[in-house]
């Protein structure tokens, strides 16, 4: 009997991956140590009931982290509102930077 031989592609578990820089935008990916005082941007991709599940994030968040600022990014500009390829095109991720977050938690739903 032959032996096949198999390739194997090993996942990252933890949903972390390094992406390839993005022409003309300046992303930091760092995250705080601590999210008192920072501003919270809450990225919606327009899904059923990822805005109910962010929505509650930013409750929670005004109440437990001192002094945070919590802006709902469909909220101020509809345009971040939107999934699938090329959602984020750099215009788009300039207007959230714009913004000036510490972080930014993103959300799908369905």
């Amino acid at each position: 009997m032959k032996e096949t031989v198999q390739a194997w592609e090993l996942i990252n578990p933890e949903g972390t991956i390094v992406l390839p820089q993005r022409e003309n935008a300046a992303i930091n990916s760092r995250r705080p140590d601590t999210l008192d005082g920072k501003t919270v941007a809450l990225l919606w991709n327009a899904k059923s009931n990822g805005d109910l599940f962010l929505n509650r994030v930013g409750e929670l968040l005004a109440e437990q982290v001192k002094g945070v600022k919590v802006i709902k990014l469909w909220e101020v500009d509809p345009a971040t509102k939107r999934y699938g390829p090329g959602a984020f095109p750099p215009e788009v991720v300039k207007q959230v930077s714009d913004l000036k977050p510490d972080t930014v938690i993103g959300s799908q739903g369905d």
